[in-house]
């Protein structure tokens, strides 16, 4: 059961209206895990607005789940970390950089792989939504002629994390949408967590904005959309956090675990997993979390495993502002900032 009366709401609002002004339209909701109780408060709509089942753009929180989905057929033996993208991918074969990446690589973005594929630029036709035109054939294609760094260095791909959904997804015959349903949706009760949404969902789905209001489209991320290609509820991620701090179905939290582990430093007080970055506190305790964001969508998760708590930030306005002449240009990302300030607030020991 969610409910609204967390003694932090306060809080809340005023970091959402320190952080995002009077910006409209503007959709916030937050949710907040605490000893396995669960809560939930919005900003934007009018009273009675059911922001607990609000559908928004998950963008790179997608990423969790497709590194948990690689545990958790890393575990059943359908795969190994070990395993290269030539042995999925026969095709690029001739690319012995490529094809010799292992999937633990793809996952931790240490593949060498560019942030983006070479080819998306010349086939996108809508600017606002860049991969919608990005299909398999070109991901082939930009495979074979790569050239990625020498892997082994923390560079952040969402074509590597693109790719291994991908893969998982030729290598079990299934689609992404049914793995990630029938592996991680199903037992953890989350039912409107899904890449392509059925008609009562649509209705759910908030428009989205960029940081000065402009309407802009949802991403269709396509071939790519292990990178960042959810949609999702306050309420189902609030099932996806009660798993990583313990509380969920085996299969899933054992694989859950594994993501979690520190794999990468990334400076002073910062390290990375698989799907996660990890903070850690001034008394060595730490805090995994994820951001992502599409033109129009924000989102953040962070959780404090040893503390059973987590915040989700997820707003319908985007960290890019649309300037003249159809330029994007970066604005703050807002939600990171309301989301460490309240977990900040509940844990008082991380900075």
């Amino acid at each position: 059961m969610i409910t609204t009366d967390h003694p932090i709401a306060r809080l809340a609002e005023e970091l959402v209206r320190k952080h995002f002004g009077k910006r409209s339209p503007l959709t916030v909701t937050i949710g907040i895990l605490e000893q396995g109780n669960q809560y939930c408060w919005g900003h934007g709509q009018s009273p009675g607005f059911d922001y607990a089942s609000a559908i928004y753009e998950a963008g790179s929180l997608t990423k969790a789940f497709t590194n948990t989905l690689l545990f958790i057929l890393e575990r059943r033996g359908k795969l190994g970390l070990a395993d290269t993208v030539g042995t999925y991918i026969p095709e690029c074969a001739s690319n012995h950089e490529v094809s010799r990446i292992t999937l633990e690589q793809l996952g931790t973005h240490t593949s060498g792989l560019p942030r983006l594929p070479a080819g998306l630029k010349a086939v996108i036709r809508n600017k606002l939504n860049p991969y919608e035109h990005y299909a398999e054939e070109h991901l082939l294609q930009d495979l074979l002629a790569c050239k990625p760094q020498a892997p082994g260095k923390f560079e952040y791909s969402n074509l590597g994390v693109g790719l291994l959904g991908y893969i998982l997804a030729r290598c079990t015959g299934q689609s992404l949408e049914e793995l990630v349903r029938e592996e991680i949706c199903v037992p953890l009760f989350m039912e409107d967590t899904a890449f392509r949404l059925q008609s009562d969902q649509q209705q759910r789905l908030l428009p989205v904005y960029t940081a000065n209001g402009k309407s802009v489209p949802h991403w269709d991320l396509g071939v790519l959309a292990g990178a960042g290609g959810l949609r999702t509820t306050v309420r189902d991620l609030l099932q996806f956090v009660k798993a990583n701090v313990g509380m969920g179905a085996a299969s899933v939290t054992a694989a859950m675990k594994e993501t979690q582990k520190p794999r990468h430093r990334l400076g002073r007080g910062g390290e990375a997993g698989m799907g996660w970055m990890i903070r850690t506190g001034v008394y060595h305790d730490s805090v995994h979390w994820h951001n992502g964001g599409t033109y129009g969508s924000s989102s953040f998760i962070g959780f404090h495993k040893e503390k059973n708590m987590a915040v989700i930030v997820l707003a319908n306005n985007g960290s890019l502002a649309l300037g003249p002449f159809s330029i994007l240009r970066p604005r703050k990302n807002h939600v990171d900032d309301i989301g460490f300030e309240l977990i900040k607030a509940m844990t008082k020991t991380i900075h």
